[in-house]
């Protein structure tokens, strides 16, 4: 068989450290529009081009994105995927777009255009770089088994339904649980400063108890740290993520409270200047006020 020639649509700050992962299944190009970010990429040893037709053709595309107009502009268009990949080539879109954007890109997909899969992932930058992301697989099950091996090199592949929009459905249950989680990390070590506590002792205290989380193990270092040397995922990012949670929730009739209420913080903090700052500094909402 030969090796399958694989193109990932941005090379950010999670995207890369996933495209790196990827070679593990054959040959990448990396593709971005930072000339910062493809010498980093040459760096970790990939192909990079500055174009997204300079990266084809290939047997698959891997698209990391950090919004759904974004994942439309690379889709669309004359230049845009529809067109120039190919109807041999598959699409898989790993960003967190919501259900409806999700949808709106499968129902502009051309009827013989390339294959389109819904595959958003978590874990955040850590697990991008140790390769232990959850991908949440939606759409044709054949295919995915086919590109099982490319996915399988970044973290776990679940299976979330034959639909594309059902992997984005997974993930925003997902980021219900993780936006609401961090908030209440900040707030909770927040209530500790300010009952004049050793913030570190309660940590090490609750951390492994009935209150303890992915979130506060994760987070609640970077919190105690105030700067963390290294982003593990911006404040900005998160509200987008918890936006469109509340945004889904309010089109399918669900009315949910805890994720408005994450919301509402996260404003606060981007409102402090926070949004290109790590995630940890949401804390910063309760000490300013």
């Amino acid at each position: 068989m030969s090796t399958p020639q694989i193109a990932f649509i941005g090379a950010g700050a999670i995207g890369l450290p996933m495209a790196v992962r990827a070679a593990a299944a054959g040959n990448v190009t990396a593709v971005d529009t930072s000339p910062e970010r493809l010498a980093e990429a040459r760096k970790q040893g990939l192909k990079t081009a500055e174009s997204i037709n300079s990266a084809l053709p290939a047997d698959t595309v891997l698209v990391m994105v950090a919004t759904a107009d974004q994942a439309a502009a690379v889709l669309n268009g004359p230049e845009g995927l529809y067109a120039r990949a190919g109807a041999g080539s598959t699409i898989v879109i790993l960003s967190t777009l919501g259900p409806a954007a999700m949808q709106k890109l499968a129902a502009e997909r051309p009827p013989a255009g390339p294959m389109l899969l819904d595959v958003p992932v978590t874990g955040g930058v850590p697990g991008a770089i140790a390769g232990t992301l959850t991908l949440f697989a939606g759409g044709d099950p054949e295919e995915i088994e086919r590109i099982r091996p490319i996915l399988e090199t970044m973290g776990k592949v679940v299976f979330a339904g034959p639909n594309v929009g059902d992997g984005q459905a997974f993930k925003m249950v997902n980021q219900l649980l993780a936006t609401s989680q961090l908030v209440v990390a900040a707030e909770a070590l927040g209530f500790a400063e300010r009952l004049g506590l050793d913030t570190h002792q309660v940590f090490e205290a609750v951390r492994g108890g009935a209150g303890g989380s992915w979130m506060l193990e994760h987070y609640g270092p970077r919190i105690l740290d105030r700067k963390p040397e290294n982003i593990s995922a911006r404040v900005d990012i998160f509200l987008k993520d918890c936006a469109l949670v509340d945004d889904t929730a309010e089109n399918t009739g669900f009315q949910g409270e805890m994720t408005k209420a994450a919301r509402t913080v996260l404003e606060r903090a981007v409102a402090l200047g926070l949004a290109a700052q790590d995630a940890s500094s949401v804390i910063e909402a309760y000490r300013n006020r």
